[in-house]
């Protein structure tokens, strides 16, 4: 059962677009991403390409698990201590997994490795969006966006679509082997501050939240 409800406010944004001023998020995401380092390192030439992109630092890579839609300030500490032990209890049920990282895709919006396969990390995904509605009153609790991915870069909201956005695809394939595998076995909750033309996404941390074993 939902234990709090956060104060009414403007209606949570779309993925990928300005949050109201002042908002702050939590989110769960994977930042064990050492390995996947040096794979985002070789696809930076071909961002360069594209117009309008803009690098994640490699500090800052990470892949959304779960996110919850609205103004973190509106879940008080007790509530965000129930969440905690909440995704403890939930991703203790699933035990750590392997994960391929790559290859690179281009989206409208970004430049993204793709994750595979889908099984484990998708039993993740709702694991901990299932903790979100438990404890958050007001159906919060969203999953990642789309598939499993770990963006290497983000438009501008300002910035439009460029016409030959598509071709860049051709230009990430030949990068290689542009993958790598890596085992999952905890995930963060933060707090994500977006930069003001929704181009860049800091956080800082609350808690570790190990998966079983």
């Amino acid at each position: 059962m939902n234990t709090s409800a956060p104060a009414t406010g403007p209606k949570p944004p779309h993925s990928g677009q300005r949050w109201p001023e002042g908002w702050t998020k939590l989110h769960v995401y994977l930042t064990d991403l050492d390995q996947v380092k040096a794979v985002a390192e070789s696809y930076r030439e071909v961002i360069d390409r594209a117009d309008g992109d803009r690098h994640v630092p490699l500090e800052w890579l990470h892949a959304t698990i779960a996110s919850v839609e609205c103004d973190a300030a509106t879940i008080d500490d007790s509530t965000r201590e129930k969440l905690v032990n909440r995704l403890r209890e939930k991703t203790a049920e699933i035990g750590p997994f392997p994960l391929t990282i790559g290859p690179a895709l281009a989206a409208t919006g970004a430049i993204m490795l793709d994750t595979f396969p889908d099984t484990s990390f998708r039993r993740l995904v709702d694991a901990c969006v299932d903790a979100v509605n438990d404890i958050v009153e007001g159906d919060h609790g969203r999953p990642c966006g789309g598939p499993g991915h770990v963006s290497l870069s983000y438009r501008s909201a300002d910035v439009e679509v460029h016409p030959r956005r598509g071709a860049i695809q051709n230009k990430l394939r030949d990068v290689r082997p542009g993958r790598t595998e890596i085992t999952v076995s905890a995930v963060d909750l933060v707090r994500v501050i977006q930069s003001e033309d929704a181009s860049t996404y800091t956080w800082e941390h609350i808690a570790r939240i190990p998966l079983g074993e």
